[in-house]
């Protein structure tokens, strides 16, 4: 696909949950090169909208296309083909190396361990981008909470997806490696992928994000500097924020009442 291109798109949609609504007659578009951080309090609807983008939920109205296709209408490997997701929580059945389990990122494109070599180096790749090509050989068990999200991201880049969907990819980093991850997630847009991760450090999306989608009573969407202000930001966290001039750098900083 080229920069620009449609990849993800919500006609319509409406998201709910038992005795509430999330979203309504919600209208979206995610293109090739973009970066979107998802933002909002907790319980709003960000995971459930990366599932039902990801095609593991239905929406209750309306449709979600992939690179044009409804969600409904393609297979799991048709998904997995165009897109791939990071949860926030990973569960493994089993020991195994580290690289081995990132090598199954190759599966949806007919490789994986069959095609042994050159996905093993597919995989190495992977995670010496991450960061962790020194434990391409570490229990997959025994890694802590943020080196096994940076093992499922690795995964993803050898999947090579052209949507990346992300659940909170920063919540087990430290601040260095929260950092790598989003500049990663900003160079992946810089190569033509789309990306979308739901965030709970608005600054990380103000420095690293080219739009963001702001859910709160209303859904707002767009490039960061026309939906990260201070009076949308208070309306959607039920909090005030006021914007300080870090070295010219723009930061939020929240205040009680």
């Amino acid at each position: 696909m080229s920069a620009g291109d449609i990849v993800l798109q919500a006609r319509q949609l409406a998201l709910r949950v038992p005795g509430r609504s999330l979203l309504e007659d919600f209208d979206w578009q995610v293109r090739a090169g973009e970066f979107w951080c998802v933002l909002g309090r907790n319980g709003i609807g960000k995971s459930s909208l990366l599932h039902v983008a990801a095609g593991l939920l239905r929406p209750a109205q309306g449709d979600m296309l992939l690179c044009g296709s409804p969600l409904s209408s393609l297979s799991a490997l048709q998904m997995a083909q165009h897109r791939g997701l990071l949860l926030q929580q990973q569960h493994d059945a089993f020991s195994m190396p580290v690289v081995d389990a990132v090598m199954a990122g190759r599966f949806p494109s007919g490789g994986g361990w069959a095609d042994e070599e050159d996905t093993r180096g597919a995989a190495l790749q992977a995670l010496a981008r991450v960061g962790l090509a020194h434990l391409s050989q570490a229990d997959l068990l025994k890694l802590s909470g943020g080196e096994r999200q940076r093992v499922g991201l690795a995964t993803l880049l050898v999947q090579a997806p052209q949507l990346y969907l992300l659940d909170e990819p920063t919540s087990h980093q430290d601040i260095a490696a929260q950092l790598e991850m989003m500049a990663l997630l900003r160079s992946l847009a810089g190569e033509g992928k789309a990306v979308v991760a739901s965030c709970h450090d608005i600054n990380l999306a103000r420095r690293f994000a080219s739009h963001v989608l702001l859910l709160g009573q209303q859904a707002s969407q767009g490039k960061v500097a026309e939906v990260m202000r201070v009076d949308m930001l208070g309306e959607a966290f039920g909090c005030r924020f006021r914007s300080v001039d870090a070295g010219g750098s723009e930061l939020f900083v929240s205040e009680a009442g």
